[in-house]
């Protein structure tokens, strides 16, 4: 029988692949039984036992020769057609299917008559009129070795409760996703890698994002950082045998605001216990929250100034105890009273004494760090409790004396109370401590105890509970306030200490401040420089250096044998650190009218590393200027390294005399010295050692290319009286070292 005239079409959009499931036989496995067939006879019809075989599967198997005759089908496929399967057989493939079915599937036909494999879904209607069935059918060419199409297998499965179990299950997602875009709780799916399945519309407004931007990221970008590694670890808790895990968290809303949300997060575990997906429901508690602050501040804080009250300095001076006897790190308590506060109440009225405990408040937590805690005591008592001073003693005790002191100099301040100004002042008290040594209670009594001393001692004042410690703090201060004097009465000079060349020629000197106290004579600078840079006072000491070095130099340009001396002058970190610098150096050799290229400044390598920028600018400024030379202190004694060397406007470097001391008994330090040698020149630097007190280190350093000197084997720092001596007698010896 011919088949009917049909034209060759397409196949339509309504095709659609899809996979099998494991309970039908796949084309592969069909085209395996394909050479069996083969395999077993030289027809496919001949195999009772294959036909047996097929017969028991619940999927349609049937095979059409290229003349689209059938040939063979199993017993599900007449029942597919309500037939016996043996009225099929010998049929064409459009009397069986009819001419609109036919016209359908043509396309694949055609395309397995080709050789090529075909997959495609129908909706076909049952035989006896009830409702159609869907179906997934295959066409597998049957190739031959020589490349021959004999003809196709087909493969037809009944998916229909496939599609039934799709389409109920997408209405259960439709009527999901009905109900949680209804809730006001943020709610999302995702996998145990935190990767989101799905997220409702109240999660897409509350963040900001599109379902679309949001499936497939993760939700750590909305988790508040600081609360992200608790949240981790939580999450990390969730078990088969504790599948539910709430957590309180802070995310970031789409606006940029912090909010605290309650999740209730339910862990998915498949057979092995593996956690698969998280079911989370999110809602903000924000209010709560601040309320629960609310109430820790009326518990925790004072109402008036809103400091830390009595309760919880306690609980913080405990923690302080103990985290201080881990690091060993001393802390301070400082115990302030406002003088004559009552007698400011009674005149000026409650209300701007109330005024006045708030301003006073503002001004300690100026003055403090971070890390310490201020609390109010009760009444017009404040305490500190200040944390992390080191575990130097003395150390610790000038800080503490340092902050004390800020804060009892910002509270003597006049305050503006009113329109009305009101002075007061305050006695403060302060007990250091390490450790679990004193208890809570006997820190407070100590610090107690010198706020009395303080008071009792004339009020406005500092005064610490150990007497020694006390000594100390009281000898620093009496020396800062020493400094003071000494700046306005002249009690400094300049000593000069020689240096020289390879040759022992006089080539300049460096100018060192020294300190005659009327009452306690020279001072070293080791005592007072020191104090001098925890204040202010550095920078007058040194503007005052300068200015006396730059005067000298114009001196000495009027005597023949040391007009072409070079004075170099320390600049202390602070000096250098100031905006108008540069200004001052070039004003102060103006003033003097002096060449200056015979002013040289050393800088220490603290100061050169903490800003390179700087002094770069400041050294190319200098240059322009004016070609003041720039020296390196003490190089070696910091962190020296090529890097910064090579970045620096040097003129010249420093070798310590730390170095040099020992060069000719130690290998390192005569490696070291040798090394910083060889780096200067390098560098086209010049190089000079400090600290030169013997013939063989001279030997050493002449040696090794070392061409200029400083220290004692030529002289030691002199007034400049003696200096000048020196200078003068120098020429009636052939060598500078027998003048010495």
């Amino acid at each position: 029988m011919k088949s009917p005239s049909i034209p060759l079409v397409a196949a339509n959009s309504e095709d659609v692949k899809v996979s099998l499931t494991d309970n039908m036989i796949s084309p592969e496995e069909l085209s395996k039984l394909s050479i069996a067939f083969n395999q077993a006879t030289d027809s496919p019809l001949s195999s009772s036992v294959i036909q047996k075989v097929l017969d028991y599967l619940p999927a349609m198997i049937g095979y059409w020769d290229k003349s689209l005759k059938n040939r063979f089908v199993n017993k599900s496929y007449g029942l597919w057609f309500g037939v016996d399967a043996s009225q099929i057989v010998g049929k064409y493939i459009w009397e069986l299917l009819g001419e609109d079915l036919y016209r359908l599937n043509l396309p694949y036909i055609q395309g397995a008559l080709k050789g090529e494999f075909q997959a495609f879904e129908r909706i076909i209607p049952n035989v006896d009129g009830s409702s159609s069935r869907h179906s997934l059918t295959h066409y597998i060419p049957d190739v031959r070795d020589d490349g021959e199409v004999q003809g196709f297998f087909v493969l037809v499965t009944d998916v229909s409760a496939i599609k039934e179990a799709e389409a109920v299950l997408r209405k259960s997602e439709e009527r999901f996703r009905s109900v949680v875009q209804d809730q006001t709780e943020v709610i999302s799916r995702s996998r145990a890698d935190g990767t989101y399945l799905f997220v409702n519309d109240v999660y897409c407004r509350f963040f900001g994002k599109t379902e679309q931007e949001t499936i497939g990221s993760t939700w750590k970008p909305v988790v508040y950082p600081e609360d992200m590694q608790r949240v981790v670890d939580e999450l990390a808790t969730m078990s088969q045998a504790n599948p539910v895990v709430t957590i309180e968290n802070r995310v970031l809303s789409a606006s940029g605001d912090i909010h605290w949300m309650q999740f209730s997060h339910r862990g998915i575990f498949d057979d092995h216990g593996q956690l698969t997906e998280i079911q989370s429901v999110g809602r903000d508690v924000s209010d709560r929250k601040r309320a629960e602050e609310e109430i820790q501040n009326l518990a925790y804080k004072d109402a008036l100034t809103g400091l830390f009250n009595r309760r919880h300095l306690l609980d913080r001076l405990h923690i302080a105890l103990a985290a201080s006897a881990r690091s060993m790190q001393y802390g301070a308590l400082l115990f302030l009273d406002l003088d004559k506060f009552k007698v400011i109440n009674d005149t000026q009225g409650h209300s701007d004494g109330d005024m006045l405990l708030i301003e006073v408040a503002k001004r300690i937590n100026a003055c403090v760090r971070e890390v310490d805690t201020v609390a109010r005591q009760g009444g017009d008592e404040f305490v500190v409790l200040v944390e992390r001073l080191g575990t130097n003693l003395e150390d610790a005790s000038r800080m503490a004396a340092k902050i004390a002191e800020n804060i009892r100099v910002a509270l003597a301040e006049p305050y503006q109370i009113n329109q009305m100004n009101i002075h007061s002042s305050s006695s403060i008290g302060v007990s250091v401590f390490c450790g679990h040594d004193n208890s809570v209670e006997e820190l407070i009594k100590r610090a107690d105890m010198a706020m009395y001393q303080a008071k009792d001692g004339g009020r406005n004042r500092v005064r610490f509970f150990d007497p020694e410690m006390q000594k100390l703090v009281e000898v620093r201060a009496l020396l800062e306030s020493d400094l003071h004097v000494a700046l306005k009465t002249e009690q400094f000079e300049l000593h000069y200490q020689l240096q020289v060349d390879h040759e022992n020629q006089p080539i300049g000197a460096e100018a060192l401040i020294r300190w005659v106290h009327p009452q306690r004579g020279m001072i070293s600078p080791a005592h007072f420089i020191p104090v001098a840079e925890e204040s202010t006072l550095i920078l007058s000491i040194g503007d005052w250096v300068l200015d006396e070095a730059c005067r000298q130099i114009a001196v000495w340009s009027t005597h023949e044998k040391m007009r072409n001396l070079v004075l170099a002058v320390n600049i202390s970190a602070q000096q250098f650190k100031q905006a108008h610098f540069v200004e001052q150096i070039v004003s102060a050799i103006r003033k003097h009218g002096i060449d200056p290229t015979r002013l040289k400044l050393e800088l220490t390598e603290s100061v050169a590393l903490d800003d390179i920028a700087d002094v770069i600018a400041k050294k190319n400024l200098l240059r322009q200027e004016v070609g003041v030379t720039l020296s390196l202190d003490d190089f070696g004694t910091g962190f020296s390294s090529l890097s910064y060397l090579k970045r620096l406007p040097l003129d010249q470097i420093k070798i310590d005399q730390s170095f040099v001391r020992d060069i000719t008994t130690d290998k390192s330090d005569a490696v070291m010295v040798k090394t910083i040698i060889d780096m200067a020149q390098n560098f086209s630097l010049n190089v000079i050692a400090e600290g030169v007190e013997t013939e063989a280190q001279l030997a050493f350093l002449k040696q090794h290319d070392c061409m200029a000197y400083q220290g004692y084997l030529f002289s030691k720092p002199l007034p400049i009286e003696q200096f000048d001596a020196l200078m003068k007698h120098y020429g009636s010896a052939t060598d500078i070292t027998k003048l010495v």
